[in-house]
């Protein structure tokens, strides 16, 4: 949230209100001069500025009255974007400027629906609440160049700001320490002794951005009103001019087994990256971004009062492994495909959900079922247009096989008396190998086929000999909404 964090320690209600003053008055100052923000990832053709609240304003309720103002601000600071994405012209590079230009917001997903607030998706395909940018020249696009937490600039911003020198120190396996005279004044001001101490960058030739990790747990971390038990770790940000040393606590969690955490999935604190620098007319104002394996934080550090003040947008939650999805359109394609297969029988049967399956590896299998699980359709989606691949009824009954690095899916059953069909499809590479029929009666090859055309008993025995036993498909299936929900 928008917020003022003092960590680590329980500031006094004066120092609180007067920090709080110092961001409130940042706020208000964003419709005239508005405050960098961040582009994160994209669509393949537009650049996305992530949103973190929804579009409408909240109201305030009952039981929310201790988090309804910080609520209302988190909100408020977006609706200021909003009000002003047109004037967001300027993005950040290493080299200077690039200039770009605000498109529209995505304010709906392809069913109809508000796409997620928060959250970074790990297919484009997916989209999120957020506002869309793209350079004015293409030819400014970098492709090797970063599209996490990449700055975004107002002119009037850029105009009463001097932009500030970033470099990053020489680290290939580690950061450099800190020097020894910092790290001396932290561990006695704190009485802890530190873990490590990293040297992350320069800004404009000047302050030093560090950190220190301290070992054991941070005895002075106010206590939590919910888990009276629980130990906190610390770490501190620091920038260092000279002989003064600006900090923010950052808490994590500490066990006298494990040891101390700050991110889910990793070992230690991890430094936030100072990714733009500014001395305002009040003094340094610093874009951060701070990258965990499940996370990403975005937001500004001020230095105001001999103070550092961090202003967090958004801790957005970072999405991996996330399933294609299946829209409302593709579904709608898939069941007309499946009645132009049959349109006398398959008008009679209604099919009522929907999973992907893995008959290959390299093809995305969407398979749709009756309520009853007794008919169904296989389909294979290439370049955004689904292939039916067949169906299942009483007498065809799915399966898959492996082996030999070829991939099958099978149909058997029996369409009446003594005969038993068999129908499989050979996938490899993602390419259809082939396509065979074979028909049994009374357990003797009757009848083949390959690819539509007969071929002999002997031959159809030699494909037979070779494909493995099928096994039960694995599908989690989820409901189609019917028609009007």
């Amino acid at each position: 949230m928008v917020s003022c964090k003092n960590k680590g320690q329980a500031a006094s209600t004066d120092e609180q209100d007067s920090l709080t003053a110092v961001l409130d008055s940042i706020i208000e100052e964003n419709d005239t001069t508005p405050i960098p923000m961040f582009l994160i990832g994209g669509d393949g053709k537009y650049m996305h500025m992530l949103y973190w609240a929804n579009i409408e304003e909240p109201q305030k309720s009952e039981g929310d009255e201790d988090y309804f103002d910080a609520w209302h601000k988190h909100w408020e600071l977006q609706e200021m974007f909003r009000r002003n994405a047109a004037q967001y012209t300027n993005l950040l590079t290493e080299e200077g400027i690039a200039k770009v230009e605000f498109v529209d917001e995505v304010l709906k997903d392809p069913d109809g629906n508000a796409p997620s607030v928060g959250e970074i998706h790990g297919r484009e395909e997916i989209p999120a609440l957020c506002a869309r940018f793209a350079y004015v020249n293409p030819k400014d696009k970098n492709p090797d160049g970063p599209t996490w937490g990449v700055v975004i600039c107002t002119d009037s911003y850029l105009n009463s700001r001097k932009r500030l020198d970033v470099k990053g120190v020489d680290a290939i396996d580690t950061y450099p320490a800190l020097p020894a005279d910092i790290v001396k004044k932290m561990e006695k001001e704190y009485g802890m002794k530190a873990e490590n101490s990293k040297k992350i960058g320069i800004i404009d030739g000047r302050y030093i951005h560090g950190t220190i990790e301290f070992k054991g747990e941070f005895k002075n971390a106010p206590k939590d009103k919910y888990d009276t038990d629980r130990k906190y770790a610390l770490a501190l940000e620091l920038l260092v001019d000279n002989d003064k040393i600006y900090k923010l606590e950052e808490l994590g969690y500490y066990d006298p087994e494990y040891g101390s955490t700050w991110n889910a999935d990793a070992d230690g604190y991890i430094p936030n990256d100072i990714v733009a620098a500014f001395e305002g007319p009040k003094g340094l104002e610093l874009c951060y971004t701070h990258g965990a394996p499940e996370s990403f934080c975005v937001g500004m550090i001020y230095l105001r009062d001999e103070k550092l003040i961090e202003m967090q947008y958004e801790m957005f939650h970072s999405l991996i492994d996330e399933e294609i999805p299946v829209w409302k359109k593709d579904l709608a394609e898939m069941k007309k495909l499946f009645l132009a297969d049959d349109p006398h029988s398959h008008k009679y049967v209604e099919l009522t959900k929907w999973a992907h399956c893995y008959i290959d590896y390299e093809n995305e299998w969407v398979w749709l079922r009756d309520k009853d699980d007794k008919n169904g359709a296989f389909f294979i989606r290439d370049n955004d247009k689904f292939k039916l691949i067949d169906v299942e009824n009483a007498f065809q009954s799915p399966s898959r096989a492996e082996k030999d690095g070829i991939c099958y899916l099978k149909f058997g059953g029996s369409p009446g008396g003594p005969s038993y069909q068999h129908i499989i499809y050979a996938f490899k590479g993602g390419k259809q190998l082939w396509k065979l029929f074979v028909l049994e009666v009374y357990g003797e090859i009757s009848e083949c086929s390959l690819n539509g055309k007969n071929i002999s008993v002997e031959e159809g025995k030699s494909y037979m000999e070779k494909i493995p036993e099928g096994q039960e498909i694995t599908a989690y299936f989820r409901d189609i909404e019917p028609k009007g929900e």
